[in-house]
């Protein structure tokens, strides 16, 4: 079947008229007339009949339209992500990253766009917990993410700068007058946490192990936002990188003193998996800007 048959008869379909279609598909009426002809040859019905000057739809032609449309549709997609996906100056980024850095994320694609004149990329923001990151750069479901180191020789990546870790309590908490906590002091809180199965707990629970901290853990969670929630509504304190957007309400922020380790993060990619020239565009300006997230912060006024 020729596949520009389809879109003559979709035309036709859409006019209800052979020589307004010729005109839109810019085609001759009598090439229009044989094309239709046999199209109805190879499929063995008639799709249009005529009602006095116009042309109408036969039962066979309004049951076969539905499958024109969508198999015009899926190869108009089809081309369009292909030229996309090879377009450098277009198509769509899919990032993935910490819901605790979508602020910075945000402020990276519009300077990207903005520095670089590629305001047609487009950009998808996922923000996910540790688990859900690693899932997406291994199986390709994202061509990039912000996120800590993955130790993995499939994953490639550049540091973009450092988190530092703080204490969130809520207002009239014994330390939210304190400009800086031991994290001594915290033994015995109550506290909300990220999943221990994430990067970032797990060397703050040894590093606690070895202060001889014994935290109450009341509710664990992937979730930045609940982690504010929770704290705010006095249930408990958070060990938590510091927020981007300032205090959340209800809360206070309180610098470490104690020598912690901190969060350094990278933009990373599979190595094993093909990257749109538009990401490649986007990584190699990030590497060539050097540490991103700490040139954010510092405009931000976010960097002691």
């Amino acid at each position: 079947m020729n596949l520009q048959w389809l879109y003559y008869f979709d035309a036709i379909a859409e006019l209800e008229h052979y020589t307004r279609a010729a005109e839109q598909l810019h085609v001759s009426q009598s090439n229009l007339s044989h094309a239709i002809s046999e199209l109805e040859d190879e499929l063995g019905v008639e799709l249009f009949e005529r009602k006095g000057r116009n042309i109408r739809l036969t039962k066979y032609g309004e049951l076969f339209r539905p499958y024109v449309k969508q198999s015009i549709n899926s190869l108009e997609t089809g081309i369009k992500t292909l030229k996309d996906y090879i377009d450098p100056n277009a198509g769509t980024i899919v990032l993935a990253g910490f819901q605790s850095v979508a602020q910075f994320a945000t402020d990276l694609m519009v300077r990207y766009q903005s520095e670089t004149n590629r305001l047609e990329v487009q950009f998808q923001y996922s923000q996910e917990g540790w688990k859900s990151i690693c899932q997406k750069v291994f199986d390709g479901s994202a061509d990039l993410i912000l996120a800590t180191k993955i130790d993995d020789p499939r994953i490639e990546g550049t540091i973009i700068g450092t988190h530092r870790l703080v204490v969130l309590v809520y207002e009239g908490h014994r330390l939210a007058d304190r400009s800086s906590v031991d994290l001594r002091e915290l033994d015995g809180e109550n506290f909300i946490s990220f999943d221990r199965k994430g990067e970032l707990i797990t060397s703050l629970w040894k590093m606690l192990s070895v202060l001889n901290v014994r935290p109450n853990i009341v509710t664990e969670t992937p979730n930045d936002l609940i982690i504010y929630g929770l704290v705010a509504a006095g249930r408990g304190i958070a060990v938590v990188p510091y927020p981007l957007g300032g205090a959340p309400y209800g809360t206070k922020i309180i610098p470490i003193s104690n020598q912690v380790a901190e969060r350094k993060l990278y933009l990373q990619w599979n190595k094993e998996r093909y990257m749109p020239p538009a990401a490649e565009y986007f990584r190699d300006y990030v590497a060539r800007s050097g540490n991103v997230f700490d040139q954010y912060l510092e405009r931000q006024g976010l960097i002691p």
